[in-house]
Formats: C-alpha cells, sequence, structure tokens
C-alpha cells in the first residue's frame, strides 16, 4: 500500500470515528485535521470540503464491509453455504462495528429502498453483484430453483435493508437477529431444489 493510500485509511478511520460520536454537524473538517496532526489546508488535499469528507468517509466504511463479505463467501465453494455465509457475515459485521453502527442510527439515509435516493447506489450495486453471483452458481449447480436472477437479488437486498433500517435506525434489537435468522433459512428453503430435481 502506498502512502497516499495509508494515509487515506487513516482519514477514513478517524472521520468516520468523529462523525460517529459527534454527528454530521457538530463535527468539523478542523476536529479531523487535528486528530490526524495536519493543518486544514493539508486535509483539503484529499478531500473538497465537509460533505465530500463525510461522502467518501461512508463510501469506504460501506466498501470495507463488502469487502469483508466477499473475502467470507469467497471462501466457500457450496452455493448454498455461500448465501448463509454473506447473510451472516453481513449481520455479524455491522454488529461488531460501533462507530458504522451510530453512523446509521445518526444517518437513517445511508439506506433507503429508492434507487433514486440512494447516495452510495454504486457501492450497494456491488454488494448486489456478490448476491446475484451466489444466485447463478446455485443455479448452474442444479442446487437453487431457476429464478429470476435480477428481481430475486433485489428482493434480497430489500430484505437486508429493511433488517438495517429496524435494527439499526428504529433501535428494535429485541427480536431482530432471531427474525432475521428465521428468515435467512426460510429463504434458503424457498431456493433450494429437492435432490437437484426441478418440480414439474
Amino acid at each position: 500500500m502506498n502512502p497516499k493510500d495509508m494515509k487515506y485509511r487513516e482519514l477514513f478511520s478517524v472521520s468516520l470515528e468523529l462523525f460517529a460520536l459527534f454527528g454530521y454537524k457538530k463535527t468539523t473538517v478542523q476536529d479531523v485535521a487535528d486528530r490526524l496532526g495536519m493543518t486544514k489546508g493539508n486535509l483539503y488535499f484529499y478531500v473538497k470540503n465537509k460533505q465530500d469528507l463525510y461522502l467518501k468517509t461512508i463510501t469506504h466504511a460501506l466498501d470495507l464491509w463488502r469487502d469483508s463479505v466477499k473475502q467470507a463467501v469467497d471462501r466457500e465453494t457450496d452455493p448454498v453455504v455461500k448465501f448463509r455465509t454473506m447473510a451472516l457475515k453481513s449481520v455479524d459485521y455491522i454488529e461488531n462495528n460501533a462507530m458504522l453502527r451510530q453512523i446509521l442510527m445518526n444517518d437513517p439515509s445511508i439506506f433507503t429502498l429508492s434507487s433514486s435516493e440512494d447516495r452510495f447506489y454504486e457501492i450497494n450495486q456491488s454488494a448486489m453483484t456478490i448476491i446475484q453471483e451466489i444466485l447463478n452458481q446455485g443455479i448452474e449447480a442444479k442446487r437453487f430453483h431457476p429464478v429470476d436472477v435480477e428481481h430475486v437479488t433485489q428482493y434480497f437486498f430489500s430484505i437486508y435493508v429493511m433488517f438495517l433500517i429496524k435494527t439499526y435506525v428504529k433501535s428494535d434489537t429485541s427480536s431482530s437477529r432471531t427474525m432475521f435468522l428465521e428468515a435467512l433459512e426460510l429463504n434458503i428453503r424457498g431456493l433450494l431444489l429437492t435432490d437437484g430435481v426441478t418440480p414439474a
């Protein structure tokens, strides 16, 4: 990793923490620069303004989330195991990342079911690619029913977004994980072919 990439990672890590702790309005570019031991002028070498810093910080955090899930999925070979791993790793990652959870609570609009309002459309599309690949593998291996992969991908991603909103935006954590796990197993059973034979 070159020094500039390392600086970006440090910058986004620090700004994520400050945005989580103090919110967007109260966090200043000067706060971030001070924490990094640099001048505000130097920080503008990396970002245009506070809004740009915020958007790049969230994008970086979502990239790390997606990459973590992708790495876990790629270690598996069976599409059923891949699908379960994808779902569980997605939830485990956010449950183990207090700063990102706080950001979601502070800014509910990070996740939206409306593509026209999605500020992070490209990263969410790349996350959906993971689902598409697993579905395609499962269909090719005759482990999953033949389905409209594009629409089913949107369906699964929407379920996941609704879970995130219910759990971390609405702060309804009491039964959310149990609900998610039950829904996961229900959806896997719905995808599975019986003995690899397509029903008549």
